[in-house]
């Protein structure tokens, strides 16, 4: 390393030697360093706009023609910051052309290193976004939502340390002693882990949720405090849309710590009905309904036939009807569609029972009187019976 800054410093030496020969051709004095300045500020200028945008566009051209568009994109993010860092290059080797004094000279070396490294953090800031692309693969194994919700959290995290470590450099560079200043946060370290124990578990619980795939934007979701659709899964707290359209955070510790049905996992969506026969239904009217129910669902193209329950049983007698339970599942875990199935299964149902000369009983009750009570008239009666018609 050492001899990598030996050989650049001598290679500065000897540009900046050259570039003061060719001043003292033009004349020397104020006026030519001024000339030679703004020559090679000018010529920056043009290397700028000739190298930096030609090599970064050939670069790109040959990113496209590969089909690696991830890298014609981190070339665009850098484009910029080149560009800025040659022309600090040349501002550089104009001041050095320059007699200035040397607190001024000092100075905007300084400054121009300084500026020079917030150019190589800004190149890196802008180059995190294209590099997440090739996140894609990686995170395509926990689904299309959650990867891309992994992928914000990951280019988030990047950008935030890479200008926690920028603001730390150029502050060093001006003169301040960070590490002691962090050193000193670690005094109330302490204090502030304990305040901040709430997002650090929640933080935990958002990793969670991402290693375990729990669920992903756009899921169906029920837990013990909200149901709804997930929109944004955070790094701090997950935002569902509830079927009211009332927006919900919750802290993703609370939801780990919860039990958390996720219904847009469902393989097959379920069918649970009950149908009450008239109790002047004949036993074989029952075999025959109960049969003719079981032949239709095993054909319904719709209703899900492996791996699966499919069941039809008179289950009991009720209060007012003979009952059959039907229990199965649809092919479909929309819930339109599994609507528009349910519809069309109930008015089957309908036809199967009067097919057969059966009715749908309803709740009803049955009052039974044994005897009426004797109704005995008092004298008063009587009197008021004779004044009525004396």
């Amino acid at each position: 390393m050492d001899e990598i800054t030996t050989e650049l410093d001598n290679l500065n030496e000897e540009v900046i030697g050259h570039m003061n020969s060719w001043v003292d051709m033009l004349g020397g004095g104020e006026i030519g360093r001024l000339v030679g300045a703004a020559l090679v500020l000018l010529v920056f200028f043009i290397f700028k706009r000739v190298l930096v945008r030609g090599a970064l566009a050939i670069l790109r051209r040959i990113a496209q023609q590969r089909s690696e568009s991830m890298m014609g994109n981190v070339l665009d993010a850098f484009s910029l910051p080149l560009q800025a860092l040659f022309m600090l290059l040349g501002v550089y080797f104009a001041t050095e052309v320059l007699t200035l004094p040397e607190e001024i000279d000092a100075f905007a070396v300084e400054a121009i290193s300084i500026a020079a490294g917030f150019c190589v953090f800004w190149a890196l800031f802008r180059a995190v976004e294209p590099l997440g692309v090739s996140l894609n693969r990686l995170v395509g194994r926990f689904g299309a939502g959650l990867g891309d919700d992994l992928r914000q959290f990951f280019i988030r995290g990047v950008k935030t340390l890479i200008v926690v470590i920028g603001g730390v450099i150029i502050l060093e560079n001006w003169g301040i002693d960070v590490s002691a200043f962090l050193g000193g946060l670690g005094l109330a370290g302490m204090a502030v882990a304990l305040a901040a124990k709430d997002s650090v578990a929640n933080i935990f619980g958002g990793l969670t949720i991402f290693a375990d795939n729990l669920y992903k934007r756009g899921d169906w979701i029920e837990t013990p405090h909200f149901e709804g659709t997930v929109e944004v899964v955070g790094l701090r707290a997950t935002k569902v849309r509830t079927f009211a359209k009332a927006l919900v955070t919750m802290p993703n510790a609370q939801i780990v710590d919860s039990p958390v049905i996720n219904w847009s996992r469902m393989t097959h969506r379920r069918i649970k009905m009950v149908i009450g026969l008239e109790y002047r239904t004949t036993a074989k009217q029952m075999e025959a309904i109960v049969d003719n129910l079981r032949d239709f669902l095993k054909n319904d193209e719709d209703v899900a036939q492996t791996d699966v329950a499919q069941m039809v049983h008179l289950s009991d007698f009720g209060a007012s009807s003979i009952n059959i339970d039907l229990y199965y599942f649809t092919k479909t875990t929309d819930w339109v569609t599994w609507r528009d199935i349910r519809n069309r299964h109930i008015i089957a149902f309908k036809r199967i029972v009067e097919e057969e000369d059966a009715a749908f009983a309803f709740p009803s009750q049955s009052l039974y009187v044994e005897s009426m009570p004797e109704i005995i008239n008092s004298p008063k009666d009587d009197q008021r019976s004779e004044r009525k018609i004396g």
